[in-house]
């Protein structure tokens, strides 16, 4: 906000940079906000429904719903205040030289002075949307899981069933709204022919793809976990390997598809790649169309570092929730190793699994964001068809292959690192920590 609150009052020459760099940090930091709030919610969600049987022992012991939901907020809001000091105490530090790296990348001809003005306004509208996000994540996630009876909250299988298949109908209205989004100049395209007009539409909704790419995330984290088993159950059904590791590994991955914990990770990782690979196919996909177009010529669109390069805090803040998924599922994930070293796995066995658990995660994960970096891409062609008359999409299979191999290996080797503790614990002692024992 620095910057965005003075171009007004500079000169012709230094207003255009000013207001140019203005608007892209808007449109990068409402990104940052949207993925940070998407972050902590489904963050926040996972936390609390692992936390489920505590509650309902608690419910089952005489504490009314309104008793646990003060409980959990003030746990929350005894993790907010330190996240906020140290929020605030790294801005003062990051916030100018964030100006210098975008001013940088963006070859502003201009060099801009960091002012501080209206930062008290800005850093109190960052933390209240925060703790906004924290509160009604809470409230909702509680709300959910005081429909069931306590008994009921401790079987998770019915916990998952009963609370996913609503969210799934809200889940639609986002996507629903996405691809309006998307779709948006395909009626106004089919009575346009001057290339003027044209361009002066494609400039208008220019950020109409990014937007769209949020929507249809938000639509993944509401319907949860309908969609993110699906998908499991459809790829890992065909893999053709009749290991007994594998065939382990993938049904407890279909189970755990179907939490919140799991697909926080998964849409953590999903908003990483759907976002870079989404915008990759929206931008390549109108420049060919554009093209194409008489009268327009030599149409460019940013690459994969550009975008890599502008939108490295949203990247950022999604990589957290990925972490953050990974760590929360440390706990359900050393309880299933030890019931299967009790049933008679050994230890090279279990670590296999462990590493299949993160392979089968971040695979899930790119197989989704894939699907909808399709799905952008085909929009964008059809948006595109009443002026060209052909379907040209471009798809970043670059993108997906040169990120998709480490992104697995790196996820294979988290969970098998937060694993090896467990490992070499005695898996009784797991199972007694289970039961509180």
């Amino acid at each position: 906000m620095g910057i965005n609150s003075y171009y007004q009052s500079l000169s012709v020459k230094t207003r255009d940079p000013a207001k140019s760099l203005a608007s892209a940090l808007s449109l990068v930091f409402l990104t940052v906000i949207v993925l940070g709030c998407l972050v902590i919610k489904q963050t926040l969600q996972a936390s609390i429904r692992q936390r489920r049987q505590g509650l309902a022992l608690l419910s089952l012991l005489g504490a009314t719903p309104k008793q646990i939901l003060v409980l959990t907020l003030l746990q929350v809001m005894i993790l907010v205040l330190p996240a906020s000091l140290v929020a605030v105490a790294l801005s003062p530090a990051l916030a100018g030289r964030i100006l210098d790296w975008y001013s940088t990348g963006m070859r502003i001809p201009v060099h801009f002075a960091f002012t501080w003005h209206g930062f008290t306004r800005s850093a109190l509208t960052g933390l209240a949307v925060g703790l906004a996000t924290a509160v009604l994540a809470t409230s909702r996630t509680l709300r959910d899981l005081g429909k069931m009876t306590p008994v009921r909250v401790v079987r998770c299988a019915e916990e998952s069933e009963s609370i996913d298949r609503p969210r799934h109908g809200r889940g639609l209205v986002s996507l629903f709204l996405g691809l309006v989004l998307l779709l948006l100049p395909l009626p106004v395209f089919a009575y346009l022919s001057d290339p003027k007009q044209i361009q002066a539409v494609i400039s208008t909704v220019g950020s109409g793809p990014l937007f769209a790419i949020l929507l249809l995330l938000i639509a993944l984290a509401r319907s949860g976990g309908p969609v993110i088993s699906r998908v499991t159950q459809l790829w890992t059904a065909l893999v053709p390997s009749s290991s007994a590791v594998w065939r382990i590994a993938r049904s407890q991955a279909v189970a755990r598809s179907r939490d919140t914990t799991f697909g926080s990770t998964v849409i953590a990782l999903t908003a990483c790649m759907f976002l870079v690979g989404g915008l990759l196919a929206a931008g390549g996909t109108s420049t060919i169309a554009m093209n194409k177009v008489p009268g327009i010529e030599n149409v460019t669109s940013g690459g994969t570092l550009e975008l890599l390069y502008g939108f490295w805090a949203a990247l950022l803040v999604a990589l957290v929730g990925v972490i953050a998924g990974f760590a929360i599922a440390a706990r359900d994930r050393d309880l299933d190793l030890a019931l299967l070293s009790i049933a008679g796995a050994n230890p090279q066995q279990l670590t296999a699994i462990s590493i299949l658990d993160g392979t089968i995660v971040m695979t899930t994960g790119i197989i989704i964001a894939a699907g909808g970096t399709g799905l952008v891409g085909l929009s964008t062609a059809m948006v595109y068809w009443p002026l060209v008359h052909s379907l040209s999409m471009v798809f970043p299979w670059q993108f997906f292959l040169i990120c998709g191999f480490p992104v697995i290996v790196v996820g294979s080797l988290a969970t098998m690192l937060t694993a090896r503790p467990a490992l070499r614990r005695s898996p009784i002692a797991i199972l007694q920590g289970a039961v509180g024992e």
